[in-house]
């Protein structure tokens, strides 16, 4: 069997993991357009969180007044998201598996506003 071409390999990996739909309401960070994501993965801290609180978007980025979006890249209903909350149900080798993610933080300023609404803990507390 001969190489498989970058096109090929990526598409088997796909099917492999479906990434996560997300919606996003942090209107303040400079990679959301129209409540998506323009950045393409994210990456989700946590490490031990016990509730979505405790957790955060690693990968806000503030807009400010004199800044822009990227206008290379479109929002995407479905990226990469890569988590380090270790107690939700949905992390499988420090990558989400939900079927569908939301990231809150309406009013956020800086990432510790932000928080993985779909977060789910397995260890029991409530």
């Amino acid at each position: 069997m001969g190489i498989l071409p970058y096109e090929v390999i990526m598409m088997l990996n796909k099917e492999e993991f479906k990434m996560p739909v997300l919606d996003c309401n942090v209107t303040s960070c400079i990679h959301n357009a129209n409540e998506r994501c323009c950045k393409g993965n994210i990456l989700i801290e946590g490490a031990e969180a016990k509730d979505s609180n405790a957790t955060c978007c690693a990968s806000y980025y503030e807009r400010e007044e004199d800044s822009y979006r990227n206008q290379y890249e479109s929002p995407d209903t479905k990226l990469q998201v890569d988590c380090e909350a270790h107690h939700c149900r949905f992390n499988s080798d420090n990558e989400c598996h939900a079927e569908h993610i939301g990231i809150a933080g309406t009013n956020a300023t800086c990432c510790d506003e932000t928080r993985c609404a779909s977060f789910q803990c397995t260890c029991g507390c409530r």
